[in-house]
């Protein structure tokens, strides 16, 4: 992914002629950049602010000499480095293929063979970097490229020599959450063998397509990583042993490095062979893109020229060819199964026409077929027809909008298939979600490669950033938020102190996070017991585990899983008389677990995000519940809300982008940028992104913006925010 140069970039640092950028961060800018003789670099500039910290240069300057030890082909070189100038940079060999993150993420997992030869080389360099006396501490998917003779590792830039001598300022966490070992979410020192564990992590993602120890919040990953065994399901039988072992929690039982390398060890065929086809098709975009590069590209502010009007034919064919490639991408997404897969819904039907005066474009809307889903996707789809109308039907309106809606099946690949075609659409401006975790996680890479921004306000995991870092946004909270609610509600209401916990592994990585969040707070907060049960997937032993904790006497109780499991512990704890507070999971508000549980669910809780704004008393809400029944003839649904809200915030942000003059496009970058910084007061709650894009709100807004909802009479009962109930307690929690 990469992106033309804004006008405060420099044109040449050292030797090298700047020709992209390729990423940014805190610590600075990483840019595309060419020597004299054509070379092509990634050269890392340190940030004004950090260059006058001394203690940074002098990190910076031991960053550059620890990179310089490692002599390894699959071992990405150091091309120069200057620590000392006005400006610190660094500047490494450039490899224009994708990380291994994005190549999994667009085709999901590598055959064995290629992921043994992705093993073997990488722990070969690993062992060259042991040799070096350092420890790299971040071995994971993102930081591995892939090329046509073998990976690169790369981004020392929180390695470790074994002597001690660190390059992180104190306090700064040390790796990545889900691919660190276990001693180091302890935080104790990393080691050679925590390296070793990196790479089981990284064979574990290449074979399986998932993270061994699953995803989410960094907080749940740690735990798991300490006191969990790693989900080895799609790790080929040949190879499982070896990841095993890598995946030891005992440093002293891991293989070595090098011991691994040999175990690994296959040849490698010349051109990219070891690759299958779909990534070595990634690995040749990408070169063939690095090779159409200009000489010397002009510092571009957007897709215009320089008098803002568009260039001609010309200067279109000297430009980077990245957007033809994503418009073929899309194609033949489409020629491939597409268009069978993904079924077009409603095509533009809020079109006000437009004029030559005033430009039209598109909201595309990511939703999903699948029936489990039906409960978020159905009011996504109608909110955003509602916000777009009101939208056209403002007489004063810049542009006009009109709706595309496509359903994915639910699965990694129909969820690409989506994206391909949105992306492959340049009059699609912005996307309404996916709308649940799997696509979000298989749709995100290719959002970020087009540059097309898309907002989820359904789903709430972080680990799609890994690849789609400045286009993909949830305004939905975290999944795992569900354990400190649960915790502030009891607080508030001043329930019993000794809680079951149920975790049902079937309802996937989503309970686990709560179940795990959700014990350590209640035992914090309320110091109170927390007494947790684990159900097996595709066991029976839910009953079992129900009756164990009734036995030991929970005067409170959670259930967390699917609705099916869910609704036959509430029958089981009123067959046994139970009265104390219960609660669900969060995803199951607005479902049928009212109806199915019948009698035995009246009193349950479940404690979420999502406002029923037909209780809602605010001049917002009326408007929105008056306009929601004049256009669909009911009162909203659950998660109508805040999918309105969604589509108002991206639009709001779009409108801001939009270049006067019926004839100029905006750049669709610039909405992710605008978004990453924006503040948006929705119907319910106000709307602000953190660090990774996710939504994040003040610890006074978490309260007014979560909403506890109890099953009366057969039906989900808004009892209040947060706030509402401390200030009907009387009290402040």
């Amino acid at each position: 992914m990469s992106e033309p140069l804004r006008p405060s970039d420099p044109s040449r640092v050292a030797g090298f002629r700047l020709l992209r950028r390729l990423g940014a961060g805190g610590m600075g800018v990483v840019y595309l950049g060419r020597t004299d003789s054509g070379q092509l670099a990634a050269v890392k500039v340190i940030h004004a602010e950090n260059a006058g910290d001394d203690d940074f240069r002098a990190r910076f300057a031991r960053e550059t000499e620890l990179a310089r030890r490692v002599e390894n082909p699959w071992v990405v070189p150091v091309l120069g480095a200057d620590a000392d100038a006005p400006t610190p940079w660094l500047a490494t060999a450039f490899v224009p293929g994708p990380s291994l993150a994005e190549a999994v993420a667009a085709h999901g997992p590598l055959p064995p063979r290629a992921a043994r030869v992705l093993g073997g080389l990488l722990a070969g360099a690993l062992a060259e970097v042991h040799a070096a006396g350092l420890v790299h501490r971040d071995v994971k998917p993102g930081n591995i490229l892939l090329a046509p003779d073998g990976p690169r590792l790369i981004d020392f830039g929180i390695a470790r020599a074994v002597d001690g001598s660190a390059l992180t300022a104190s306090g700064l966490v040390v790796g990545t959450p889900g691919f660190l070992a276990p001693e180091q979410a302890r935080g104790e020192p990393a080691t050679p063998s925590s390296d070793v564990f990196a790479l089981g992590c990284v064979l574990a993602y290449a074979m399986s397509g998932r993270p061994p120890f699953g995803t989410g919040e960094p907080d749940a990953l740690l735990y798991r990583t300490v006191h969990d065994e790693p989900d080895l399901g799609g790790v080929d039988a040949a190879s499982r042993p070896l990841v095993a072992r890598c995946l030891d929690k005992d440093p002293d039982a891991r293989p070595t490095a090098a011991e691994t390398s040999r175990q690994l060890a296959e040849d490698v065929p010349e051109g990219a062979g070891w690759l299958p086809d779909p990534v070595a098709g990634m690995v040749a975009a990408r070169s063939a893109e690095s090779l159409a590069l200009p000489g010397v590209e002009p510092t571009a502010v957007d897709e215009r020229t320089a008098d803002g009007d568009r260039g001609g034919p010309q200067d279109a064919a000297r430009r980077p060819t990245r957007r033809r490639l994503l418009l073929a991408g899309g194609a033949l997404l489409l020629t491939a199964g597409g268009a069978t897969t993904a079924a077009v819904l409603a095509s533009r039907d809020d079109d006000p026409g437009g004029t030559p005066e005033r430009p039209s474009y598109v909201l595309g809307v990511h939703s999903t077929g699948e029936a489990s889903s039906a409960l978020f996707a159905g009011p996504a789809e109608r909110a955003a027809h509602l916000a777009v109308a009101g939208h056209n039907a403002d007489p004063d309106r810049a542009f006009d909008l009109k709706v595309r809606v496509l359903r994915d099946s639910g699965d990694p690949r129909s969820a690409r298939e989506v994206a391909g075609a949105f992306t492959a659409d340049r009059d699609v401006v912005a996307v309404l979600g996916p709308v649940d975790d799997i696509s979000m996680r298989a749709a995100a890479n290719l959002y970020g490669e087009a540059g097309l921004s898309h907002a989820s306000s359904t789903t709430g995991q972080q680990d799609y950033f890994l690849t789609s870092p400045k286009s993909s946004f949830q305004t939905g909270a975290a999944h795992s938020s569900l354990a400190g609610w649960v915790v502030l509600h009891a607080l508030i209401t001043r329930q019993p102190t000794r809680l079951g916990v149920v975790l049902d592994r079937a309802g996937g990585t989503t309970m686990q996070d709560q179940a795990a969040l959700l014990v350590r707070q209640w035992r914090a907060v309320m110091k109170g017991d927390a007494l947790p049960k684990v159900v097996a997937e595709e066991t029976d032993d839910a009953p079992a585990a129900v009756r164990s904790l009734l036995a030991e006497g929970v005067t409170a109780f959670a259930y967390l899983g699917p609705l099916d499991a869910t609704v036959r512990a509430a029958r089981q704890l009123a067959a046994a008389g139970f009265e104390g507070p219960r609660w669900m999971q969060h995803q199951l508000y607005g479902s049928e677990f009212p109806r199915r549980a019948g009698a035995a669910g009246d009193g349950w809780y479940v404690v979420t995000a999502a406002a029923d704004t037909t209780a809602l008393t605010t001049r917002r809400a009326r408007a929105f519940v008056k306009a929601w029944r004049r256009r669909h003839g009911t009162a909203p649904e659950p998660y109508a809300a805040e999918a309105y809200d969604t589509v108002r915030l991206l639009l709001a942000e779009f409108a801001r982008t939009v270049p006067a003059g019926a004839g100029r496009r905006p750049r669709r970058a610039d909405l992710g940028d605008r978004l990453a910084k924006a503040r948006y007061q929705g119907i319910a709650r106000p709307y602000a992104f953190g660090e990774y894009h996710q939504y994040e709100a003040d610890d006074r807004g978490w309260a007014d913006g979560t909403f506890v909802h109890q099953v009366t009479d057969g039906r989900f009962v808004q009892r209040g925010s947060l706030t509402d109930l401390e200030r009907a307690a009387g009290g402040s929690a």
